[in-house]
């Protein structure tokens, strides 16, 4: 969602199959769609990626500070992170670093900073951001790794909340440093289960 306009969203849709031992992700049903007036009608923009051929999951942030600067990071054969500098009509071809898409039905998540368009971050087993536009990036540390989830305070880019599979840590420095994660009865489960002998037991 456009952080300066509501009425402006862009969708992406990911066609993918997962079976007991694998996943097939990606198909001709994935693509990137724009709407202008709140969800009432969508447009097709997936051709103006400049991509050819099938792809998987996308990635999409607009930036708070220029509402026409638009970031994507694709799955691909030949996938990075393109930038469009006019609200989604032309995109460029950016870095191709493979961190960016790594284990793409896991991650892709990505992010504006709110105060400068050349300023955005990707999620993935590292957390990496870029300060030239998506030209290059470079790795944030954090206390766990596998970062699903930022989020940026839109007054003061500087305070960070990452969201890992550790639980939840908190940058007060753009990321310098971070709350530690020891404090918190947090971490990621992917099962559940009790003993119907002991109730009171539950594994994760």
């Amino acid at each position: 969602m456009d952080p300066n306009n509501p009425r402006i969203i862009y969708a992406a849709i990911w066609e993918a199959q997962r079976y007991p031992y694998k996943l097939v992700s990606g198909g001709p049903d994935c693509g990137l769609w724009k709407t202008t007036d709140g969800g009432d009608t969508w447009e097709d923009i997936t051709d103006r990626l400049g991509f050819e051929g099938t792809l998987g999951k996308i990635g999409v942030a607009v930036s708070g500070a220029d509402s026409n600067r638009v970031y994507a990071v694709v799955e691909h054969e030949e996938g990075r992170l393109v930038r469009s500098d006019n609200g989604g009509r032309s995109w460029q071809k950016l870095s191709d670093d493979p961190d960016l898409r790594r284990r793409a039905w896991y991650y892709m998540h990505i992010y504006g900073d709110p105060t400068d368009a050349d300023t955005v971050w990707v999620l993935n087993m590292p957390q990496k951001k870029s300060i030239d536009g998506g030209k290059t990036f470079f790795e944030v540390p954090t206390p766990h790794g596998d970062n699903h989830d930022l989020w940026i305070d839109p007054n003061d880019p500087e305070r960070l909340i990452n969201g890992n599979d550790g639980g939840a840590c908190v940058s007060y420095n753009g990321g310098i440093t971070w709350s530690p994660l020891h404090n918190q009865p947090t971490a990621q489960y992917y099962h559940v289960a009790a003993d119907n002998r002991a109730p009171y037991w539950i594994y994760g």
